[in-house]
């Protein structure tokens, strides 16, 4: 009887920690999952349709314009994102909810990295998807099935783009 008590406390207690804010949100998201990502919207008001990232390589890479280690990661991601636009997509995604001028930093940081792929205020939409963020930078690389395969929390180095790209080639 105390074994079953616990356990439905422990339940309880892993229930209403996901609950926050009035939203539930799922489990972490892990290699292997396959989420169903939200319609996104970019900066230029253009629509990101789930549907429509089947067939390529998805890279979904949170930043914010305070994290050195995002600005690191920046040209890498154009440089990959330009070398392969034919086979992966880059989809940045500014983290900055609570910043009243949150459009307006990731609208410099487009124009200082010189990004050519598209990037969304649609932080708290992918949230609800992937769950909470547990460092920055953090890159999410879902296959053409949209099976998410790696997640990397923290700055990534050249090898690791370089595998992104070698994976992305592959049919």
């Amino acid at each position: 009887m105390c074994n079953r008590l616990i356990l439905f406390v422990s339940r309880c207690l892993l229930l209403a920690s996901m609950v926050v804010g009035g939203w539930v949100y799922a489990a972490d998201a892990r290699p292997g999952d396959m989420p169903v990502l939200p319609t996104l919207t970019t900066l230029d008001g253009k629509t990101i349709n789930p549907a429509s990232l089947r067939g390529k390589l998805v890279v979904i890479s949170y930043f914010a314009s305070y994290c050195p280690f995002c600005a690191n990661e920046a040209p890498k991601l154009q440089k990959l994102y330009s070398k392969n636009a034919d086979k992966l997509i880059v989809i940045g995604v500014n983290i900055e909810t609570k910043d009243p001028q949150q459009k307006d930093k990731a609208l410099k940081w487009v124009q200082k990295y010189q990004l050519t792929h598209p990037v969304t205020l649609d932080y708290l939409a992918l949230e609800r998807v992937l769950g909470k963020r547990q460092g920055l930078p953090v890159n999410y690389v879902f296959d053409k099935r949209g099976m998410l395969r790696r997640v990397d929390v923290g700055e990534i180095f050249d090898e690791d783009f370089d595998d992104i790209a070698k994976f992305a080639q592959q049919d």
